[in-house]
């Protein structure tokens, strides 16, 4: 995988559980923190992270890309702060954080 390459959010669905981990192992996906099937209409489902050169079609699955998350990541940068919080002397952080 390139790092230029987008990653994308995929819905993988299958008649049964084999069938979704077979496929999952073939694809050699990322499941992230969310690898637990859910049932899903007649089928099991995961949700995986896949470069987009591995998008590939399988016979035994169905895939339904969700998002595309480098750009998802991208825009959400943009939400992020770029100042050094801590330069002023004396300022007090705010947020959820512990004061020790």
């Amino acid at each position: 995988m390139s790092p230029d390459e987008p990653v994308f959010r995929v819905r993988v669905e299958a008649a049964s559980l084999d069938d979704l981990r077979s496929v999952v192992d073939e694809l050699d996906a990322d499941v992230g923190c969310r690898g637990v099937a859910r049932a899903e209409g007649d089928g099991f489902a995961v949700d995986v992270y896949l470069p987009g050169s591995r998008l590939a079609t399988s016979r035994s699955a169905t895939l339904t890309v969700v998002e595309n998350q480098t750009e998802v990541g991208l825009a959400r940068q943009a939400e992020v702060g770029r100042g050094n919080r801590f330069a002023v002397r004396g300022e007090v952080p705010r947020g959820l954080g512990r004061k020790e």
